[in-house]
C-alpha cells in the first residue's frame, strides 16, 4: 500500500475520532439571553412536545425541525428516542436559533437540554433547565 495513502488515511481515523470528543466538552452558560430569545423559549418549549413540532411552532411563527449535529458542536444523543429538534424565527436570514434534546417516544416529550445559538449554529451555549 502507498506509504501516502496510508499517512492520509490514518490522518482522517484520527480526526473523525477526535469529534465526538470535542463536543464531549461541556458547552458555556448562556447568559444575558436577549428578550426575544426568551419569548422563543418559551414557545419552542410548548411546540417542541406535540406530535408535530414543525406544524405547532409555526403558530408561534418559529420554523422547527430535526436537528441532525453533523457538525457535532453539541454533545452526542444519549438514550432511546433521544432526538434534538431546532427552531429559529420565521425571520428569513434570522442567526438566531434554539436547538433541544427531547425524549421524543416518551409520553410529554420530556426536554433534557436546552441550547441557543446567536450565529446561525455555529457555536452554542448551554441554557439552563427549567
Amino acid at each position: 500500500m502507498n506509504a501516502t495513502l496510508v499517512k492520509w488515511s490514518l490522518t482522517a481515523a484520527l480526526a473523525l475520532a477526535a469529534v465526538p470528543a470535542l463536543a464531549a466538552e461541556p458547552l458555556p452558560a448562556c447568559k444575558d439571553l436577549p428578550q426575544n430569545v426568551q419569548t422563543m423559549i418559551r414557545d419552542f418549549d410548548v411546540c417542541a412536545r406535540t406530535a408535530d413540532p414543525a406544524k405547532a411552532c409555526l403558530r408561534s411563527k418559529l420554523n422547527a425541525r430535526a436537528y441532525d449535529n453533523a457538525q457535532g458542536l453539541l454533545p452526542p444523543l444519549g438514550g432511546i428516542g433521544a432526538q434534538y429538534w431546532r427552531a429559529s424565527p420565521a425571520l428569513l436570514g434570522s442567526p438566531q436559533g434554539l436547538v433541544y434534546n427531547l425524549a421524543v417516544g416518551a409520553k410529554g416529550k420530556p426536554i433534557s437540554k436546552r441550547y441557543y445559538t446567536g450565529d446561525n449554529f455555529k457555536a452554542f451555549c448551554e441554557i439552563a433547565g427549567k
